[in-house]
């Protein structure tokens, strides 16, 4: 600070001290953020290897549930859930479906233990409705609720029975499996089997979401115990309709520029391409024509869609 002419205080700009570090002019070109990443590389291959057993620190800096205190390549388990949050993120999930997993995998999902646990419920409340379960104070947990449950137990049986129609493989109705997308050996013999069968995983997982909170919020509290067949039955009509939807909607992008049938200006869709191929559909849905099979019409009129009664109709 200086006495202005005036004399009236002001602040000298010509007195580098007077000055915050972010209004110093940068001396010289700035450089391009990808050329500073090289030199920083370049100076880490050039500084000594940093011994074993001496914290690495700035891994916590990157991923957030890397221990800083272990040796360097201690951490086998990172590759493996680093693979399962990529998957949670998948374009090709749909995207109710893609947020009730991330909750699933977070341990948040508003079912009756959770609800107590943050305190919006009684303990009395945090129980199961249905009286069909094994004990009547069964507390409705994640595992309890998509799993353990005879609710779901019905549409989770009826996955696993048409995953070993379309493969032969009969997979395990576990939490691995079901909830954290454990695959095992032989369960999904190529790319496209994988990805159908994690589209068809989320879509029972959602549709047993959407029967219990239905229940939850029906006005007869009182005949929620009794209505365990009925919810089941919700369930799997939920979860029918909704593969039926994907088929469609993915047999749509085969034909059509879905871009076009929006009824907007395409150049407002830019981006990624929609569109599938007739190969690309065939392996993921008419993989031994149980979910669907393809017919090429001898008038001329291009190729027919039908469902395959088999896998649809098992509930």
């Amino acid at each position: 600070m200086q006495a202005s002419p005036a004399g009236r205080a002001r602040l000298s700009f010509d007195m580098p001290t007077s000055q915050p570090a972010w209004m110093a002019l940068t001396r010289g070109h700035r450089q391009h953020w990808s050329q500073r990443q090289q030199q920083q590389q370049a100076q880490q291959q050039q500084q000594p290897s940093q011994q074993p057993n001496q914290p690495h620190s700035d891994r916590a800096t990157i991923h957030d549930t890397v221990d800083v205190l272990a040796p360097p390549g201690s951490h086998p388990q990172l590759s493996e859930w680093r693979r399962l949050w990529e998957l949670a993120s998948a374009a090709y999930f749909n995207r109710q479906h893609r947020v009730l997993w991330w909750r699933i995998l977070h341990g948040c999902v508003m079912c009756g233990a959770f609800s107590a646990y943050i305190g919006r419920a009684t303990v009395e409340q945090a129980c199961c409705p249905y009286a069909c379960c094994s004990s009547p104070a069964q507390p409705q947990t994640i595992s309890h609720m998509f799993l353990d449950c005879p609710m779901a137990a019905t549409v989770i049986s009826w996955l696993c029975l048409l995953w070993q129609v379309m493969t032969g493989h009969l997979p395990d109705a576990s939490v691995a499996t079901i909830l954290a997308a454990s695959t095992s050996e032989g369960q999904c013999a190529s790319d496209a089997l994988l990805q159908t069968w994690h589209r068809l995983r989320l879509a029972v997982l959602h549709s047993i979401w959407t029967a219990a909170r239905i229940a939850a919020s029906s006005t007869h509290a009182s005949s929620q115990a009794s209505q365990s067949s009925s919810q089941s039955h919700l369930a799997s009509r939920l979860a029918l309709k909704t593969v039926t939807s994907m088929i469609h909607h993915d047999w749509v992008k085969c034909n059509d520029d879905v871009r076009q049938l929006a009824g907007v200006c395409s150049s407002w869709l830019r981006g990624r391409d929609p569109s599938m191929t007739l190969e690309a559909f065939r392996n993921l849905w008419c993989h031994r024509n149980t979910l669907a099979s393809i017919h090429t019409a001898h008038t001329g009129t291009g190729d027919k869609l039908e469902l395959g009664r088999s896998g649809l109709v098992v509930m």
